[in-house]
């Protein structure tokens, strides 16, 4: 969790939370087993401290105990409070969370219960391994040894052969938890967890639900003293019965889902909650709608799948076809346009299109009667460059959807409007004095570039600076949104989003960074193969967009080396650096960036400090984890001073964003 203030809300979702219990016989409270967890101090650091956790594990106890009718005697409740008077209610079961008097919990006293139901929930800190995987570290984790539970591990121990046969045939998790990476914690030792999983036994039923995405930090209520995840789920599950609960949890968490778009609408919250049905061992989500068991009828109607025809023709329409640019959009687009929970891994499956278009038909959208393939053609169409090709592609839906009796198809979303943005090149003149430059400004709109300016000679900076306040004067009507420096490589130090020019009203001083968003190019340093580098790393950010987590790779000062720039040339991602490193590191690390041909990266003016690192104010200030398309917006936020920024940086922030698509020409002004 990353703590901040936020005022107390109420958000009415639009969709309600019914829970229909089906024909399946009601759930005997007394073979209800659980384990709240809730860890407000941990022996890591007294900057872990996060108040709310224990207090949030004791309202779920409650709700278990009371309205659920669970005995008290069959939940361990095991919290770390800070400093106050022990937990609101009487259980006799509570302890505190260490690594031995969970795991022995976990994994010897509850297995050993004659239960039918278990509920796991945790409110604290959490992490993500490289696989993933979700680590909850314990009370008594410390920096050189960060025991932990690692809950998909922790799942499948309970999903296998290890549990007495006919027990806890059902299965809850809730995690109230951030999902970073574990890179944002590279002091801590979180070393490795093995459970001894046993054989599958596969009429056991999962159900996870978390506070967050993937890479998402979730957020913490500290006037309340809540999270907002928990704050949120108790208010749905207020007044439910556990049959009412357990049978209705699909839609009580699209609820809960249905409350967070309400709230992220209104700059409230920033979190996505997640629900996964079914995690195999592969780490693969299976997700659905489907929870309760069915009944004499069977599992009931679900989507139509394509048939062999649809594939016939797919083949053929798909057939040495590129992913284009835009198929991370429509792979997202089908799983909202059918009211589908998308995968818990962000960005495009492995593959070509038509693996993409396997791994959709894979997947059940709670509107039953649309197959998600046919939304994600859809929107491969409206996008295609290639009208020949979107007019099949229109037919193959059109025919597929009557064929299949399928719902129709909405038409997509129109692609974002693009802002114009003012660039600025800057030549330096080899035969001046230093310090002075040629000059010259283009617009650029509708996609083409419209030269507005070019000096006559070579500019001091003030005098760049005078002209380029005259042009922003003259061109207010242009609705500009950006302004890219494209410079030399001398250049990348001078702060150009900290600029104040006399552009306010009455002449006041404006600061560039907080009115437009400003980033610096060096398109001129994209020589030899770091040209051919460059262009295959923007066209992989354009087709698996910036949400995937491969695409953001953090430097630290034990990366950099001479080798650090074949590192990050070996593979398309990753196309934006997050150079945390030191102020004699920095440009060692931007010239690996330029070597490799990454396109994009972030660091702070000056080199890094020790307050807060550079993922964690930018998925702050983004609010749902970091989208690298959304960086020049999320740092021209950044930098301007008011309630939404969690904390004031302690640096000015730069922003590579060096577009291979988007250089005017190059002819010479000397």
């Amino acid at each position: 969790m990353t703590v901040v203030d936020a005022s107390e809300v109420t958000a009415g979702a639009a969709l309600g939370a019914s829970a229909g219990t089906g024909v399946t016989a009601p759930i005997d409270p007394a073979r209800v087993f659980a384990l709240v967890v809730g860890i407000e101090s941990y022996e890591v650091s007294h900057r872990w401290n996060l108040a709310g956790a224990a207090r949030d594990a004791e309202r779920f106890a409650d709700w278990l105990t009371g309205q659920a009718g669970v005995p008290a005697g069959n939940v361990r409740l095991l919290v770390s409070p800070l400093e106050r008077t022990g937990p609101e209610q009487d259980l006799t079961n509570r302890q505190l969370p260490t690594k031995e008097n969970i795991e022995r919990i976990l994994f010897k006293e509850l297995p050993a219960c004659d239960g039918d139901l278990l509920w796991l929930y945790w409110a604290g800190h959490g992490y993500l391994d490289q696989s993933h995987r979700m680590l909850l570290p314990y009370a008594d984790a410390t920096r050189d040894f960060t025991s932990h539970l690692n809950l998909e591990e922790a799942l499948r121990w309970w999903k296998s052969s290890r549990l007495p046969p006919g027990r806890f045939h059902r299965q809850i998790a809730i995690g109230d938890a951030c999902r970073v990476d574990t890179g944002r914690a590279a002091k801590l030792a979180f070393g490795s967890s093995a459970y001894g999983v046993g054989g599958t036994a596969p009429e056991r039923r999962q159900f996870t639900l978390y506070a967050s995405h993937q890479g998402e930090v979730a957020q913490n209520l500290t006037d309340k003293g809540a999270g907002q995840f928990t704050d949120t789920l108790l208010r749905r599950l207020d007044g439910r019965t556990l049959d009412e609960t357990v049978h209705g949890l699909v839609d009580i968490a699209r609820s809960v889902q249905a409350d967070f778009h309400v709230l992220r609408s209104r700059g409230l919250a920033w979190q996505e909650p997640q629900f996964v049905i079914e995690r195999d061992w592969s780490g693969s989500a299976v997700l659905g709608d489907a929870w309760t068991d069915p009944g004499p009828g069977g599992g009931g109607p679900g989507a139509p799948r394509l048939d062999q025809t649809a594939w016939t023709e797919l083949g053929t329409l798909l057939r040495d076809r590129d992913v284009p640019p835009f198929a991370c959009d429509a792979y997202l687009w089908a799983f909202e346009v059918t009211g589908c929970a998308p995968p818990a891994r962000r960005g495009l499956p492995p593959g070509g299109l038509t693996e993409i278009t396997r791994d959709l038909d894979n997947r059940q959208g709670r509107q039953r009667d649309m197959p998600l393939a046919l939304p994600f053609v859809r929107h491969l169409a409206d996008r295609s460059d290639d009208p020949a090709w979107a007019r099949g592609a229109d037919t193959w839906v059109d025919s597929t959807r009557e064929r299949l009796g399928a719902a129709p198809v909405p038409a997509p979303p129109e692609p974002a409007r693009e802002g114009t943005a003012l660039h600025v090149r800057l030549t330096a003149e080899e035969a001046e004095a230093d310090g002075v430059h040629w000059v010259r400004m283009w617009l650029y709109r509708n996609s083409v570039f419209e030269t507005v300016w070019e000096s006559e000679r070579p500019l001091s900076m003030a005098a760049v600076r005078d002209e380029l306040g005259a042009q922003l004067l003259a061109r207010s009507a242009d609705r500009l949104t950006r302004i890219e420096f494209h410079v030399p490589y001398e250049l990348l130090g001078e702060e150009f989003e900290c600029w104040g020019l006399p552009i306010g009203r009455a002449c006041k001083t404006i600061e560039l960074g907080s009115h437009y968003e400003v980033v610096v190019r060096c398109p001129d340093e994209r020589t030899g193969i770091a040209h051919s580098h460059w262009r295959r790393k923007w066209d992989w950010f354009k087709t698996h967009g910036g949400e995937d987590l491969k695409a953001v790779h953090q430097v630290r000062d034990d990366d950099v080396s001479p080798n650090l720039g074949v590192v990050l040339q070996a593979a398309e991602p990753p196309v934006c650096v997050l150079a945390e490193v030191s102020e004699h590191r920095l440009m060692d690390a931007l010239d690996a960036v330029l070597d490799a041909g990454v396109p994009i990266a972030v660091w702070r003016r000056g080199g890094r400090t020790e307050d807060i690192e550079l993922s964690t104010e930018l998925a702050v200030a983004a609010g749902t984890g970091i989208d690298v398309r959304r960086l020049p917006d999320v740092l021209r936020t950044l930098r301007i001073p008011g309630p939404q920024r969690a904390r004031p940086s302690p640096r000015p922030l730069a922003l590579m964003w060096d577009d291979p698509e988007r250089v005017p020409e190059r002819r010479s002004l000397s």
